[in-house]
């Protein structure tokens, strides 16, 4: 990796804005390749009628998930909620709605957030169907009565001939999620460094044989594309 090429960014070019801007301020290029798109999953339907029943807690914890939140929210004709969020990007999606989060973990883990959410009661949390179960059974380990929805699911985009020779071409990879390493391995043979958004996605990466692979100490944008301009300018360092 020596400045040849160039970085993939693989979410739809809305979510990965934040990311491109830090790369293109560091020099870098970029390509928009998404992988991955979301469609509702079995409990999207019953959102809004679960979101009127009233919790101590509705936990939101990725900006996708915020998303299917707020469109359950507006057909539930907008009762107030009291949010939790995983981290500052999913903060700000629920607050450009207008919603007020009132727990933010230090951080944007969902570990970090079941570990230290406040007070005790009932908690919603809308997520994917590919969601782990760590965060609800270290809630009910303090205590907390969590009810699950699976509201979206996660999917492959199929590719076309252009979008796949991207692939091929990338010097980074740029990847958010252990869903859009198994759409990459779907889509192309091509195995480039990997700039990983956290610990999991960068272990699903490694699994899949990319080669480096690393990922940021702590969540967040910044990380992200510290990491990624370093790769692409052949400094990275394993976490």
């Amino acid at each position: 990796m020596k400045g040849v090429g160039y970085v993939v960014l693989t979410r739809d070019a809305k979510k990965d804005a934040p990311l491109a801007r830090r790369l293109e301020q560091a020099g870098v290029p970029f390509r928009h390749v998404p992988l991955t798109e979301y469609a509702p999953g079995p409990d999207r339907a019953g959102l809004p009628r679960r979101l009127r029943e009233g919790w101590d807690w509705v936990v939101v914890t990725s900006p996708t998930a915020a998303r299917f939140l707020l469109a359950g929210w507006d057909e539930a004709g907008r009762p107030p909620l009291r949010l939790a969020a995983v981290g500052r990007g999913t903060a700000r999606v629920l607050e450009g709605a207008g919603l007020e989060v009132g727990f933010v973990p230090e951080r944007a883990y969902g570990r970090a957030l079941a570990d230290a959410l406040p007070g005790a009661g009932r908690v919603l949390w809308p997520t994917s169907t590919l969601a782990g179960s760590e965060l609800a059974e270290t809630l009910a380990t303090r205590g907390f009565e969590v009810r699950r929805l699976d509201v979206y699911l996660t999917r492959p985009r199929v590719l076309d001939a252009g979008e796949r020779a991207l692939l091929e071409g990338a010097a980074v990879a740029a990847l958010g999620s252990p869903s859009a390493v198994r759409a990459w391995v779907e889509a192309s043979g091509a195995r480039s460094a990997v700039a990983a958004i956290g610990r999991v996605t960068g272990e699903a990466a490694c699994a899949a044989g990319f080669s480096p692979v690393r990922w940021p100490e702590d969540p967040g944008v910044e990380g992200w594309a510290l990491v990624a301009r370093d790769l692409y300018f052949g400094k990275g360092h394993v976490p």
